[in-house]
């Protein structure tokens, strides 16, 4: 990219990107189109007082809203099809404030900076005069930046999940947690289902309804909360905070922060998507944030993509 670029101008061209390679769909958001919007209940567990004076993690009961969502730009995507999904979590804070966490079905993020993320969208536009995706831009890229095509390779091995609440969800970014004793570590979320995990070949989940994750979460919910269990994975000497590519090893410690019950999903959950935006650098006092680039830009990116579906476009 030019060194003439501004960030505006990139996050702005990374929304614009997205935009078109979504398709027209009015009023929705250009990833992640399609969702649903539930109601929950957290609540700390011991040792997350240990890591955080977040409030949210002293042990008291704390009201959140999940949405869980395909990552497709497309609000009608079939359930089925491969990609990765989505939780973001929003906790709604006793001084009125909101702390969010959004993670991924798939661990990383395709792109260091905004600036490779804009390229890295670029390269699956399809060439003008033909309407078809450029068959060499993609290997292109991906061949200069192979911490990208790990982590297409890590998406395109993925399985489709049997449930929204039976899937592992993996926080991109490194935070900064403080004590209540002024001691602080870095670390990255994991939200691990209490059910396990359970996923289907593209082939049977190509055979379901369009909408089963939803249908089967309404199923599910009907016998009682689907929970999920927040770990913590604690950064070591040498792991990287701020390349929200680099995976750190498998075998770093974790602490468990606490328990989400999702309990139900709101009887208001399609104006409920219209409305919310859930964003990586909305923290609260004992979390903040690593100099990892990425999420002030998605921060902005989803103010931009905010008021256009709030427009109408």
């Amino acid at each position: 990219m030019s060194g003439s670029t501004t960030p505006g101008t990139a996050i702005a061209q990374i929304v614009q990107t997205m935009r078109a390679l979504a398709g027209s769909h009015p009023g929705f958001r250009p990833v992640h189109a399609k969702g649903c919007v539930c109601y929950g209940t957290f609540r700390g567990a011991r040792e997350a007082r240990g890591v955080s004076r977040a409030p949210h993690l002293q042990g008291d009961a704390v009201p959140t809203v999940i949405r869980f969502s395909n990552a497709s730009g497309d609000p009608d995507v079939h359930d089925g099809t491969p990609n990765a999904r989505a939780m973001a979590v929003k906790f709604q804070l006793p001084d009125g404030k909101k702390a969010d966490i959004l993670a991924l079905s798939i661990e990383g993020f395709p792109a260091r900076t905004p600036e490779d993320f804009l390229a890295f969208l670029q390269a699956q536009l399809p060439d003008p005069a033909t309407g078809q995706p450029r068959p060499d831009a993609f290997p292109r890229f991906l061949e200069k930046h192979p911490s990208t095509a790990a982590f297409i390779q890590r998406l395109t091995q993925k399985p489709v999940p049997a449930s929204y609440g039976q899937s592992s969800y993996h926080a991109e970014h490194a935070f900064k947690f403080t004590a209540a004793d002024g001691t602080s570590r870095f670390g990255r979320y994991h939200w691990m289902p209490e059910a396990g995990e359970a996923h289907l070949s593209p082939d049977d989940a190509s055979k379901r309804s369009a909408n089963f994750l939803r249908e089967e979460l309404e199923s599910r919910l009907r016998n009682g909360p689907v929970v999920f269990r927040l770990l913590l994975q604690l950064a070591e000497q040498g792991d990287p905070m701020d390349d929200v590519t680099a995976l750190w090893p498998a075998d770093r410690p974790q602490v468990e922060l606490g328990r989400l019950e999702v309990a139900g999903i709101s009887q208001t959950s399609m104006a409920d998507e219209r409305g919310m935006v859930f964003d990586p650098t909305n923290l609260t006092d004992g979390i903040d944030l690593s100099a990892d680039p990425i999420p002030p830009a998605r921060s902005a990116a989803y103010s931009i993509s905010y008021d256009r579906r709030g427009k109408g476009e």
